[in-house]
């Protein structure tokens, strides 16, 4: 039961483990989408009047939008390794769980086996004095 307990509580915190490398992906894609829609735009302008661009400014977001865009890339990787680490413990877990099971159902055999033994004893022994009283009797 203790086992059970543990594989159940591994499983919801892959869920919540995999929720967040889930949320962190999608905020990644967002802020990669972003610098893309950014760069468009810096483009249109450039074209459309190339004295107005201003490239400081532009180079100095798209360093700030490219350092996020790291730090989010590093926050998807670990989470993707806490994920895997996540599968990891919980296919212990199962295991450890199918591993209780088999050792019960062995157990159960070896007692239902034993009872059967005993059962079959008592039978012999009886059978055995009937025998006797009959063979006592002739």
């Amino acid at each position: 039961d203790l086992a059970e307990q543990e594989a159940e509580k591994s499983a919801m915190r892959l869920g919540a483990l995999t929720a967040q490398q889930e949320q962190l992906d999608l905020k990644l894609q967002l802020l990669m989408r972003y610098r893309e829609e950014y760069l468009e735009r810096f483009r249109k302008t450039l074209r459309e009047n190339p004295r107005n661009a201003a490239f400081g400014n532009f180079h100095e977001f798209m360093n700030k939008l490219d350092t996020a865009i790291d730090q989010q890339q590093a926050s998807v990787e670990q989470a993707r390794q806490q994920v895997a680490a996540g599968k990891h413990e919980h296919l212990d877990r199962r295991r450890r769980v199918k591993a209780f099971g088999t050792l019960a159902e062995r157990h159960q055999a070896a007692e239902e086996r034993d009872a059967q033994r005993s059962e079959q004893r008592a039978l012999d022994e009886l059978t055995g004095n009937q025998f006797s009283r009959k063979a006592g009797r002739a």
